[in-house]
Formats: structure tokens, sequence, C-alpha cells
């Protein structure tokens, strides 16, 4: 095998794997592009499991912004676009969309340094393009040595030796790169000094920045760099550096750990407490007559709904009660189903063994989880509870509807509901790297027509933000499904969504979804969608199909003239590791291109969510647009993270690119997928540690 493929096939021999844990002395610091390094140097030293940053970068030639995020303890995954400036020609900056990858091999030893390989712009050869391998050792608990071996961009000052020859810069898409050319050799020392949270550090660099003395005043008048970093608590870091000989530089970091809550967790009220019954508890049914059984159901309705707990179909017998609900309060679904088991085993009598309890998603029911009161009384603060209340746990994918006579349902209420909020779009991954964002004034409305049909509006305000604003001349080929955003961007009301949306289910692992009208900004017509998804599978394929027309710049009622057809078929599944979960769409896109989505995500039991995502079509790289192939990275933090007490609520942040008319799809709020997710045995397996809080 070639020196290139064994360290291809060497980085990924360990994927995320645990090895045997030694001390790695002070916290890892940042490098100046926002990743765990040096300077501009890497280092194999690694954050704690989840640990996620964004940083604010700014030197002499380069200014942006990066989201590091520990995706799992031995792999490191970075997000970043740079503005280089005086890259193309004077004056002209190329802004470099890349994802970076760390692998670490090995843990520090005793003696043994710690391992890592990692790749710079993975998958792409563009100007900042790098492979590396690199070994790091703490000296005692304040000095870290690093010492390496750098390709691509990485070996282009003093080269040892070189691996063949290397393909010239040209942003495409591929493997044929990385590990080829010449070889350089860089170092670094950090260390942690006397005075608290400060690190400095020092490094010589194997990148000579050739691409930048091409067209710009820069010179590189040294190979090596000197920085500080100073932490101030747990969440944010600054970085000072003097880089080359010749220019200053700065960074700005904020970070945070879904396994570290910002404040204490669960500080609301407690469940209820479970009796169980005597042993020679009644199991007389005579009260279970039609007249009482709707009054029962009643009663419990309006005992639960202030706990967020919405009743929407029920049916008691004299030895079973059935419920379908939907959860408004709870993060967790677990804990809801938990919680609402140990209200019916003190409300209900003593002759109901089975409770049936149905997790809805709107107005679709996902699954249904069978519990036996008896099983419930035996496990209740008992050694092992959680593990054998799974086990005794029967799961199965709920129907539409409970079968049998006298079902008690939930009449619509609400016909008629409407909500003003401030809307704040975030988007961190733009060319200037403070990112870019807007305050929105949104009003939105719907009519409840049955619980299968619904009407929605969605009309919002712009009242000031500058999203969009760095986006450039549009000179995109294509057609201008997304490049011309900034039209778009009206100073009046915009109707963002007006649509009739019917969603049903056909059989139990069958969801069904149709939406006609004004379906995103954009784009209107009509869109239809199938999955199929068992609740005790991790795995699920989805079909869907649209056809559309462009919308006016105006985004008020009016249409252009290119209309187009666009589907996809999809495949979801929940890998039951780690939390992570992969998704491939495969159709065509609203350009008319064909092509693939590959989704990753990783997702915490406590909400946070992380999901990288990458789009290739049949569309050559130059016409697709900024960084040639569609990539970006999307992070959900709950607000129950920042809070004592339970909420659903979240925010959510996207980083990539702006405009993109290759690989672009509809914005469709209400897909089934999204809807449903986390409502299978995969799901509920890692988090039923919530069942009995």
């Amino acid at each position: 095998m070639s020196v290139k493929g064994s360290l291809i096939a060497l980085s990924a021999l360990l994927l995320g794997g645990y090895q045997t844990a030694f001390a790695q002395g002070f916290t890892p610091s940042f490098g100046n592009n926002g990743s765990i390094g040096v300077i501009y140097m890497p280092n194999a030293a690694m954050q704690p499991d989840g640990e996620t940053s964004w940083s604010f970068i700014n030197n002499g030639t380069r200014s942006g912004g990066a989201l590091n995020f520990q995706l799992l303890p031995n792999i490191e995954a970075s997000a970043r676009i740079v503005s280089l400036e005086n890259w193309t020609a004077p004056g002209v900056a190329f802004d470099d969309n890349t994802l970076d990858l760390k692998f670490r091999l090995l843990r520090e030893g005793a003696i043994r340094p710690a391992l890592a390989v990692g790749f710079r712009d993975f998958l792409s050869n563009g100007p900042t393009a790098s492979e590396y391998i690199v070994a790091t050792k703490s000296i005692g608990d304040k000095l870290r040595l690093t010492a390496g071996l750098g390709w691509g961009r990485l070996g282009s000052n003093n080269p040892i030796f070189s691996t063949g020859s290397r393909t010239a810069v040209d942003n495409s898409f591929g493997v044929g790169h990385m590990f080829s050319g010449d070889a350089a050799p860089f170092a670094g020392i950090e260390w942690q000094t006397p005075l608290d949270n400060l690190v400095l550090k020092a490094e010589y660099s194997s990148d000579a920045y050739l691409g930048e003395q091409v067209f710009g005043s820069f010179s590189q008048n040294s190979p090596f760099n000197f920085g500080a970093e100073y932490r101030l608590g747990k969440h944010f870091a600054l970085g000072a550096y003097y880089n080359n000989g010749s220019e200053f530089g700065f960074r700005i970091s904020v970070s945070g750990n879904p396994n570290q809550p910002i404040t204490p967790q669960d500080l609301g009220v407690g469940p209820a407490p479970v009796n169980a019954r005597s042993a020679d508890f009644s199991r007389d049914v005579s009260w279970a007559i039609p007249a009482v059984q709707n009054r029962m159901i009643d009663i419990l309705s309006a005992a639960l709904e202030p706990d967020g707990i919405i009743v929407q179909e029920g049916r008691i017998t004299g030895d079973t009660l059935e419920l379908y609900i939907n959860n408004n309060k709870y993060a967790r679904q677990p804990m809801v189903v938990g919680r609402l088991a140990r209200v019916l085993a003190g409300s209900t009598p003593p002759s109901v063994e089975v409770f049936r309890i149905t997790l809805m998603s709107g107005n679709l029911p996902t699954t249904t989880m069978v519990i036996k009161r008896v099983d419930l009384e035996a496990q209740v603060d008992r050694p092992n509870a959680g593990p054998d209340s799974f086990a005794t746990t029967s799961f199965s994918s709920a129907p539409y509807h409970i079968a049998g006579d006298n079902v008690w349902e939930r009449e619509i209420d609400k016909r008629f509901s409407w909500r003003i909020t401030p809307n704040i779009p975030v988007n961190l991954f733009n060319a200037g790297g403070l990112g870019e964002l807007d305050l929105i004034l949104a009003g939105s409305a719907q009519y409840r027509v049955s619980d299968a049909l619904g009407l929605n509006l969605s009309v919002t305000q712009k009242l000031i933000g500058n999203i969009g604003a760095s986006a450039g001349v549009n000179l995109s080929p294509l057609q201008h499904v997304r490049s011309d955003a900034t039209l778009y961007d009206s100073t009046g009301p915009v109707v963002e969504r007006f649509t009739a949306d019917f969603q049903t289910k056909l059989a139990p692992s069958l969801y069904a979804r149709f939406s006609a009208g004004y379906l995103e900004r954009m784009f209107g017509g009509v869109d239809a969608e199938l999955l199929w998804k068992p609740s005790t599978q991790n795995w699920g394929l989805g079909a869907e199909i649209a056809y559309v027309k462009q919308r006016e710049f105006d985004s008020l009622l009016g249409f252009q003239s290119y209309e187009t057809v666009t589907g996809f078929a999809s495949i979801y599944w929940n890998t039951g590791w780690n939390g992570l979960e992969a998704q491939v769409d495969v159709g065509r896109y609203l350009a008319g291109d064909w092509g693939s989505t590959f989704t990753l995500s990783r997702q915490f039991t406590n909400g946070w969510e992380v999901a990288a995502y990458m789009t290739l079509t049949d569309v050559s790289f130059t016409d697709f647009g900024d960084g040639n192939f569609d990539k970006g990275i999307r992070l959900r933090i709950p607000f129950n993270w920042t809070l004592p007490f339970e909420s659903q609520a979240a925010t959510t942040v996207s980083f990539g690119g702006y405009g993109n008319d290759g690989g672009a799809r509809l914005n469709i709020g209400n897909r089934l997928y999204p809807s449903i997710r986390g409502n299978d045995t995969t799901d509920y397996y890692e988090t039923w540690g919530a069942y009995w809080q």
C-alpha cells in the first residue's frame, strides 16, 4: 500500500474509538483558525466530548468564522469560512468554505505521545487543503510539545521529502490529492503560565503562504509564530498572535458543552408517588359503563393539561386504559410517559391493569407503549428500575385512531389561533466571520378545519438586519433559485407561507402529507410526501415530489415564469450509537440538477444537536457556486440547557453558504421525518433514564 493510502486507512482505523486515557496536561487551547491547535499548526489534543465553540478570527491575510465540535471523544470537526485577502486578484478576496477533521489514533500515555491524523478542507482541493500527522506530549502539567508532518498547504515551507506529485489547487471534490506532494515538518510549544487561564505558545510553521504573496503586499519574514490565549471562565477565550514576522492577529471564542448545562437541571415539581395496590384489591369492573368511562377521561384530561400533557383520545375498559397524548412540555419523551403512568396508577380503579400510552406529534400518533401496572408497582424506587422498566414495556407503531367503541375524543377547542413573536435568524457562516442576523417581527395564524387539515399563514416584517448583505454580484449560470436571495429581502411585509396542509397516517407505520399554496418565501405550488417508519425500527424510507413556481421578489402573491418539478427519495438511519443519525436524500433539486445530500447529526439526550450536510450534484464545480459543492452545519441548542426547568423550546443557528443555486431544496417546515423524529425505540432507549424522573 502507498504512503498516501496507508495514512488515509490509518485515519479511519480507530474512528471515534476509546483508548486508555492518560492526563494530557492543561486544558487544550484554540489555534488562530478556530480549531484546537498551537497557532496555525495543529496538535493531537482534544476537547471534552461534545464541546462546541464558535470563533471569530482576524489577521492581516484572512478573517472569518469557525465552528468547532468534538464530534466523538476521538474525532474533532471544524467548519470554517475564511476570506483570503488579495487571493484571486489585487484587492479581490476568496471566500474559502471548509470542513476540517482530526482523528486521534492514540491517546497520550505515560511515555507515549498522543497521535492524530487530520484533514483541512476535507474532500476538497481548495487553497487551504492540507493533510497532516501529528504527535503531542505533555511534560508535567504546564508544558505541551507538538511535532508533525504536513502535506498540501502545510507542506509548502522547507519540505523534507515528497510522496509524489500533487494536483494543482482547483477546488474540485475528491481524495486524489490527499497526502500527495511535498511533506514538511512543523513543531510547537505551549506553556501554561503561573497566571491562571493564560497560555503562551510558539510554533515553527510548515506553511509558506505562497498564495497570499502573489497579488498582495504580504511577505513571510519568518516561519515562527507567537501567541497567547486567555480564558475567561469556561465559556469565553481570547487569543492574540504575531505571525510570520509581519502581522498581528486576534481571536474570540465562545464555547459550551451539551453534557455540562449552565444551570442545575430538574428543579421543577417531582413526579407523583406510586402506591402499590393491596394484595386483595378489587377486580370488580361493574363501574365501567360508558358514562362513567367518559367522565373519568374528562377529569383526567383536565388534570393533566396544566402539566403540558394534552389528551387527544382516550378509551377505558374494566382492565385497560388507552390514551393518545401530545407532550407540550417535557424535552424527553420517556419522562412524560413515566410521569403519566405514575398519575394513572394513583387515580384509576384498581381493576385497571394495563396502560396503553401513545405519543403524538401534532395530529400524528407515533408509538404506543404498553405498561403493566403490576410491573410499575414492583419497579418503582427499586435498584435497576431503569433497565427493568424498559424491558417490561412493549412498543408498537400506533394506528391513526384508537380502535373500538366509546372512544373519548377531544374537540378542536381552538380552531383559529394566532401569535406575533420576534424572530432573530442568525447566519454565523458568512465570509466576514462576525456573522449576519436580522430582527424580524413574525406573525402566524392557523385555522384547523379538522384534526388532519389546517390552513396556515405566516407573515414577516423585517425591522433591521444584514443577512445576505455580504452576497456579491449574482453571476450564477444556473436558474437563480437561491442566489437572488437579496432581491427577496423586502423592506415591506412578506408572506412567508400561505398553505393548506393535510397530514395523516395510511397505516400504523405509514405517514402522508400534502401541502399546497405559497410553500416558502421563494416558491409556491404543491408538495406531497410519504414516510414509512415503524416505531420499533431504527431506519425509515421517505419519498417527496413537488411541482413549484418561483415567486415574485416582493414575496407577496405573484409568480415569475420559472417552474420545475423537484423530488427526492430518502433513507433515515438512527445508528443508536452515541446519538449519531444519518440521512441520505437522492433526487432532483430546484435548479433542475440531480444529485444527493448526505447529512450526519449527533443528538444528545438533552436535545442538543449538531448536524453537518454535504450536497453533490451533476452541476459542474465551476457552475455550482461558492465552495463548488454545498456544505454546512446546523446547531440546535435547547433552552432547558440554560434553564432549571423543563422546556421544549430551542434556538437553531445555521452555518452554511448563502444563496447557492446548485443543490437547493424547498424549505418545507412540516416535513414528516423531522416532525416525528425522536419517537422510535432507539431514541427511547437512549433517553429512558428520564422515565423515573
